[in-house]
C-alpha cells in the first residue's frame, strides 16, 4: 500500500504545481475508464481526486524535459492520469473489495488483461492493462484495504512501455510500478 500512496503523492505534487485549465479527457481511448464507474461504488465524495490530461499533462511533461528525459518521454505518450481515493470503515472495505472485483471482471470482459489480483481478508488489489497490438494503452489499479481503511483507483491512459513504467517506479521508489 505504501507504494500506491507514493504514486498518489507524486501525482498530487505534479498536479498542484500547474494550473488546471484546458483539460480534455481521452474518453474514447481504449485505455480510459470512466471515473463515474468508480464514484458510483461510494456513498461519499473522494478524499483524493486527480484529473491530469490534455494541455495540463503536456505542461507537466515539458517541466520534466530537462530534469528527467525518461519521465518527459513517458508523459509525452500518456493521454491522462486519473486517481480517486476514499476513506473506508472496516465494514465497507470488504464490500468495496467485492465491488472492485466485479469492476475488474467487467474490464477483463471488455478486453483488459489482469496482471495482478490479491484477495484476502485485509486487502483486495487488482492491476489490469489494456493491450492493443503489441503495446499497453492503459493501466488500472484498484485497491481496497481494510487494514489501512483506504481505497485507491488509478487509471493511466496512453501508450505505456513496461520498461518505462519500471524505470519511473525505480526513480520515485514506487514498488508497485517496479514489479510491472
Amino acid at each position: 500500500m505504501k507504494s500506491i500512496y507514493a504514486l498518489l503523492l507524486l501525482v498530487a505534487l505534479v498536479t498542484t504545481a500547474t494550473p488546471s485549465s484546458g483539460r480534455q479527457r481521452p474518453t474514447n481511448d481504449p485505455g480510459y475508464i470512466d471515473t463515474a464507474t468508480i464514484e458510483a461504488v461510494f456513498q461519499s465524495e473522494a478524499t483524493l481526486e486527480v484529473n491530469l490530461s490534455g494541455a495540463l499533462l503536456r505542461m507537466v511533461a515539458e517541466a520534466a524535459r530537462d530534469d528527467d528525459r525518461g519521465l518527459y518521454e513517458l508523459l509525452g505518450k500518456i493521454k491522462g492520469i486519473y486517481v480517486r481515493g476514499y476513506t473506508l470503515s472496516d465494514t465497507d472495505a470488504q464490500a468495496i473489495g467485492t465491488r472492485f472485483s466485479d469492476i475488474a471482471g467487467r474490464l477483463v470482459q471488455d478486453g483488459w488483461e489482469r496482471v495482478v489480483r490479491v484477495r484476502d481478508s485485509e486487502e483486495t488489489v487488482h492491476v489490469l492493462v489494456r493491450v492493443l497490438e503489441d503495446r499497453i494503452d492503459g493501466l488500472a489499479v484498484l485497491v481496497a484495504s481494510a487494514g489501512e481503511n483506504e481505497t485507491v483507483f488509478v487509471n493511466i491512459v496512453g501508450e505505456i512501455r513496461p520498461d518505462e513504467i519500471a524505470r519511473i517506479g525505480r526513480r520515485f521508489q514506487i514498488d508497485v510500478l517496479e514489479d510491472l
